[in-house]
Order: C-alpha cells, then sequence, then structure tokens
C-alpha cells in the first residue's frame, strides 16, 4: 500500500484508503490506520507532526503510533511506504500521550513567545512552499 498525499480544505468525513489528507489551514491531517482496521488518524501539523508531498506520495515524521484503537498499530510513512515499527506497550503509550498532554496545557497556559511565533511562521511557510514545488 502507498499513501498518496492530498491538499484539502477539509478533512472528509470519508476518507479513501491510502490517502493522507492535509489541510494547512486548520493544520491537521487526516489518514486511515495502515493496519485496514478502519481507525480514522488525527495528526496536528506542525505541532505533533510533519507531513511534506513527495512526488504525490505522502511522508509523514515522527512516527504515528495509534493508542485509541484496539490495533496499538506503530509505523513511519516515507514518500507514501508503510515501515512498521515495534507496538508500544500499554506503560509506553500512557507515557507518551501524558507528555503530549502537558504539552498542549503548558502551551496553551501562556502566551507564545515571539520566538515560537515566527518558527510556526516560518515552518508553515516552508510547508506551503514544499507543497508548491512539488505540484
Amino acid at each position: 500500500m502507498s499513501y498518496r498525499y492530498q491538499l484539502v480544505d477539509r478533512i472528509p468525513p470519508d476518507m479513501g484508503e491510502a490517502v493522507v489528507y492535509h489541510t494547512e489551514e486548520f493544520e491537521l491531517a487526516g489518514l486511515l490506520c495502515a493496519c485496514g482496521c478502519g481507525h480514522r488518524i488525527t495528526l496536528l501539523v506542525p505541532d505533533s507532526h510533519e507531513i511534506w508531498d513527495e512526488g504525490g506520495y505522502a511522508t509523514i515524521r515522527p512516527s504515528i503510533g495509534v493508542f485509541d484503537a484496539p490495533c496499538k498499530s506503530h509505523y513511519v510513512i516515507s514518500a507514501g511506504h508503510v515501515h512498521w515499527l515495534p507496538a508500544f506497550t500499554g506503560a509506553q503509550a500512557a507515557k507518551i500521550m501524558h507528555s503530549q498532554i502537558a504539552r498542549h496545557v503548558a502551551r496553551d497556559a501562556k502566551p507564545a513567545s515571539r520566538w515560537q511565533r515566527a518558527k510556526t511562521a516560518v515552518l508553515r511557510l516552508l510547508s506551503k512552499m514544499r507543497t508548491y514545488i512539488t505540484r
């Protein structure tokens, strides 16, 4: 299976298999789990993941860990190809989820510094340029 990259205005309610939908405006990406279980995955871009188009195929970094579905899949997508990684244990998954929640709470509790706002703006610009260049 090769995941195609699709730039969209909004993540569609009925996602197709092997497609990564990316909305720059809402800084989100959506896809169905690579294991085939049908679980919907939503990624925050660029907060937790980076996504880019490589000749029509998606690359996502860092890895995707599915903690909220029975499959517990763990993989990366590189130029559309799924590379499977060892599943996280329950303790590892809980630790990662708690650290992500803590990071979001801390970020939301204080206003972003000028440096953080500039960094976010540059990341958005680079993402748009990458998309424009690969079209």
